[in-house]
């Protein structure tokens, strides 16, 4: 992701300079070299966890483009809020980070947490679809990464391979998801209701489980009569009775057991096998798929909005699908707050992005620009 920010923003006209940060000063140096523009002009070595030398090294800068895991984020932004910089980034925790509204707005900052593919472009779907509807009374989002048809990673045992934060990824198939159905607030076991999902070739015949909740798109519209709001990942089929197996088997077991004498935690033996064994090789290819439907009434009578898109891995540029998916509406966005497109101080919610007209219209040219084309379709059966 970091990766993908960097190629994106420095490949931007109006960016003069990039500065790349990481508490690993190797490996950020080793990404810097990757991306070979000469508009970053320096490679820092920061720990985001120690305040005063992330404000320090934020000051006097436009805008933060984060790309941290979403446990350092509420701290980085913290940071940058002192600091009197804008932030957007890609996993900001949802449940937490709009505490620090009132000190952003405060400070004149905006910061636009967890604007990636899903949360992000998604909830930007979302804000859109509302905003033509008289009346919302369902949100849905499906959105999925995986390896392409073909590739190894297709016919690997578990039909998958690492593009996103591998123990995130893991703990996407565990658990119970709380979300809005029927109007009520239900409880809903991960894994428990695999469904057929359908895109245009090469993707076809998928299947999605619930593992999410929409509930902060009703909350931060304020709207009401909502009866529905609850999201899916999309996996190649089979994806749940395989995971289903693993969990069954104990496999994910937080719990240690004991090995030789070891105390060994199943799950934590999961991610390290993962990281080993599941890693994209030079040359395969990936592939997401988003679908976010927006229904509820328009002149008195049922209606849908549809948005829709694929993509696939950029083997010349080197970027996953995953990556540009997730990096680039982040990097639009960091762009969008440093030319002054969205002056809305404080933690905005990426839905207001699409419920403002003029500031969607920017993002999803933007969007286009880097070939992620997004289709739009309305329905109603009275039409």
């Amino acid at each position: 992701m970091g990766y993908g920010l960097l190629k994106d923003l420095t490949a931007q006209k109006e960016v003069d300079e990039v500065v790349a940060a990481d508490a690993n000063l190797e490996g950020a140096k080793a990404v810097v070299a990757r991306v070979g523009s000469d508009k970053v002009k320096r490679v820092e070595k920061v720990d985001v966890t120690d305040r005063k030398a992330t404000v320090k090294l934020i000051k006097g800068f436009d805008v933060v483009a984060g790309g941290l895991p979403r446990q350092f984020c509420d701290g980085a932004i913290a940071a940058t809020i002192e600091a009197g910089v804008d932030w957007a980034d890609i996993a900001a925790n949802f449940g937490t980070v709009f505490s620090q509204h009132e000190a952003a707005k405060k400070a004149g900052v905006t910061v636009v947490p967890h604007i990636g593919l899903d949360v992000g472009t998604d909830r930007v779907l979302c804000g859109v679809g509302a905003r033509k509807l008289d009346e919302v009374e369902g949100f849905y989002v499906g959105c999925g990464g995986f390896p392409q048809k073909g590739t190894p990673g297709y016919y690997n045992p578990i039909n998958y391979k690492i593009s996103w934060y591998w123990p995130f990824a893991v703990n996407s198939n565990l658990g119970v998801c709380r979300c809005l159905k029927g109007g009520k607030l239900v409880d809903i076991p991960i894994l428990s209701d695999p469904t057929e999902i359908v895109f245009p070739e090469p993707l076809g015949k998928l299947e999605a489980y619930t593992n999410g909740s929409l509930v902060d798109v009703v909350e931060h519209l304020g709207l009401k009569g909502v009866k529905d709001a609850y999201a899916q990942t999309i996996r190649w089929p089979g994806h749940c009775e395989m995971w289903r197996r693993l969990r069954d088997l104990h496999f994910l077991d937080a719990e240690p057991v004991k090995v030789r004498g070891v105390d060994v935690s199943p799950i934590e033996l999961w991610y390290a096998l993962g990281e080993r064994w599941l890693q994209y090789e030079p040359g395969e290819g990936d592939a997401i798929c988003q679908r976010v439907i927006v229904s509820g009434k328009k002149g008195g009578k049922s209606a849908a909005w549809t948005y829709e898109f694929m993509d696939f891995g950029d083997q010349k540029e080197k970027l996953t699908a995953m990556a540009r998916t997730t990096a680039f509406p982040c990097s639009i966005v960091a762009k969008m707050i440093a030319k002054g497109q969205m002056k809305m101080p404080g933690v905005i919610h990426p839905v207001k992005i699409g419920y403002d007209e003029e500031l969607s219209a920017i993002f999803f040219k933007e969007m286009a620009k880097r070939r992620i084309n997004i289709t739009e379709s309305f329905t109603s059966p009275f039409n």
